[in-house]
């Protein structure tokens, strides 16, 4: 008895070329499982207080006035609360203006630039830094709010104090 007969059949009972498609579908079928089920490398996850400090620029006194140490502060959008306020520090707002051809940076009246310190929950991976779920990235800004203001506010820094 041969192996492949007239009809291009394997040993009479299936075609060579079917044969063929179906080793291919279940090896797909194989391999996509494994690539999908597996679970990605373990990495080392931690939750704990940390600060995180945020500038806040080119605002009024009237602004700076309603931030309060111990006031609770939430991202605007999404109401995802950050933290509450442990430092608050004011100074004058710069900016660069040109003069007689040149840029100086200038004292703006009545503005001011703050920094604002959040004493907050921060869990901490490979991958990132986060408050309840809302990740958090250097030099982006978030708007800011709680009862009193709403403000755009740049984070500067995240001080991770794991447990």
């Amino acid at each position: 008895m041969k192996a492949i007969d007239k009809k291009g059949k394997l040993f009479g009972v299936i075609n060579i070329i079917d044969l063929l498609v179906l080793i291919l579908i279940v090896g797909l079928v194989i391999f996509g499982a494994k690539r999908f089920t597996s679970a990605g490398p373990v990495g080392s996850s931690n939750q704990g207080e940390g600060y995180l400090t945020f500038e806040i620029s080119d605002i009024r006194q009237i602004a700076v006035d309603t931030m309060k140490v111990g006031d609770p502060v939430y991202e605007y959008d999404k109401g995802t609360y950050i933290g509450e306020i442990v430092d608050i520090r004011a100074e004058e707002y710069k900016q660069p203006i040109e003069y007689r051809g040149r840029y100086v940076l200038a004292t703006m009246p009545e503005k001011y630039r703050v920094y604002l310190k959040v004493k907050s929950n921060i869990h901490q991976d490979d991958r990132a830094y986060s408050v309840n779920g809302q990740d958090l990235v250097f030099g982006v800004q978030y708007r800011l709010k709680n009862k009193e203001f709403s403000a755009f506010g740049v984070l500067l820094d995240i001080d991770a104090q794991s447990e």
